[in-house]
């Protein structure tokens, strides 16, 4: 004789695929979730890496133009600058705050990325076309005061 063993119904789970299915379910709506949050963070991030790459052209752009102004003895003018502006930046007028012996107005480029802003500043003189006489952009390094050097400690040997 043989033995059959019969599960009653109530000793079996209702639904055995359910819990499988929900563990799937929710690692691809997980995976879902982490896909688009990486999508979304590089779009941006390509927002703000696209904003300083203007800024920095057109820094860059500026300084040669400014230079090659120079080699013939002539200033770089504002209405000479239109070509090398890149991107579409905000344009704002302000008093200088740096080099006012020399120029009284400063125009300020700002690019704005999604982290960041890139600001580049143009100190100009007077007048109707005024000359550019310094160019100054995200670019620049700025330098950090010096700090006192801390007095080295010597061990003695005993």
């Amino acid at each position: 004789m043989s033995t059959i063993t019969i599960d009653a119904p109530e000793a079996r789970p209702l639904y055995p695929s359910t819990t499988a299915h929900h563990q799937t379910q929710f690692q691809s709506i997980f995976k879902t979730i982490i896909w688009s949050a990486g999508v979304i963070l590089f779009c941006l991030a390509m927002f703000d890496f696209y904003a300083q790459t203007y800024a920095h052209e057109t820094e860059i752009a500026l300084q040669k133009a400014q230079a090659a102004k120079l080699d013939l003895n002539k200033d770089l003018r504002m209405s000479d600058i239109t070509p090398f502006i890149s991107g579409s930046p905000s344009i704002s007028t302000l008093p200088a705050d740096r080099y006012t012996h020399m120029c009284k107005e400063m125009k300020q480029y700002t690019w704005n990325g999604f982290f960041k802003t890139y600001t580049l500043s143009l100190y100009v003189g007077l007048g109707e076309n005024p000359s550019i006489d310094f160019v100054h952009g995200p670019g620049d390094v700025v330098e950090a005061k010096k700090r006192p050097r801390a007095p080295q400690i010597r061990k003695l040997k005993i």
